[in-house]
């Protein structure tokens, strides 16, 4: 059923967040981004997160408002490709290449291009959580929480003074309990995006140095900004990389 309100179509829209964790809803005021309205509705197992969403969509004060827009940000593992080598039927076979313990279907993958980086950010969404969402809000806008990431890590990259170094390499890291998602720029220009699997501060460390020697950083030279880092990890990363911020 359509969500149908009294309220104003163009004072407010609907933020839906699924993460591991749970799902959290966020009415929002549509002119200036202040929450009007949250709920979170935990999820025990994976299998359970369609029936969670169901009863979440249901709420009654969902129905007091018909939203001018309404987007689901999933925080599922993504991986970025050049938007000019972009194709929609390859999105399957890469996702697995770089997801190989991931399961997904042709139906649950998922993509949102980045124009302003020239990119496409490629992620799954079980389709059945996606049919759900549409039956309520046809419209709805799917994200993904490392695109929104990404998109915060340009701004930053984009605001630093332009090194005099003109092969310095920018590595932003965003570590959250059970993943982290890295992005390497030069100059402005992306060279690098993904995400990783860890919730421990071990395999923090061994995958994100496994990226760096596979792009071959150099820990003279380059620099890596880390968001969300414990200052244990902060000081362990140190030990390899020269320049933290």
């Amino acid at each position: 059923m359509l969500a149908t309100g009294s309220k104003s179509l163009t004072n407010y829209r609907l933020s839906i967040r699924y993460d591991a964790d749970g799902l959290s809803f966020s009415v929002l005021n549509a002119l200036d981004g202040s929450t009007v309205q949250s709920d979170r509705f935990p999820i025990s197992k994976p299998s359970v997160a369609s029936d969670v969403l169901r009863q979440a969509l249901r709420k009654p004060y969902l129905m007091d408002y018909r939203f001018q827009s309404v987007e689901f940000v999933t925080d599922a593992l993504s991986t970025i490709v050049p938007l000019e080598q972009f194709n929609k039927s390859d999105m399957l076979a890469f996702y697995r290449l770089c997801f190989p313990s991931q399961q997904a279907s042709v139906a649950d993958m998922q993509y949102q291009i980045l124009s302003s980086l020239e990119a496409v950010m490629i992620f799954c969404l079980d389709q059945d959580i996606l049919r759900i969402v549409q039956e309520c809000y046809p419209d709805v806008k799917v994200c993904c929480t490392d695109a929104m990431q990404l998109e915060h890590f340009a701004d930053l990259q984009e605001k630093r003074p332009a090194p005099e170094d003109v092969e310095q390499r920018d590595t932003y890291v965003c570590f959250k309990a059970k993943r982290f998602f890295v992005a390497v720029f030069r100059r402005n220009k992306l060279l690098y995006a993904g995400s990783q699997d860890a919730d421990n501060d071990n395999d923090r460390t061994f995958l994100l140095l496994g990226i760096w020697k596979a792009l071959e950083m150099n820990a003279q030279r380059d620099i890596c900004h880390l968001e969300g880092a414990s200052k244990e990890l902060r000081n362990t990363i140190g030990e390899y990389i020269l320049n933290i911020e």
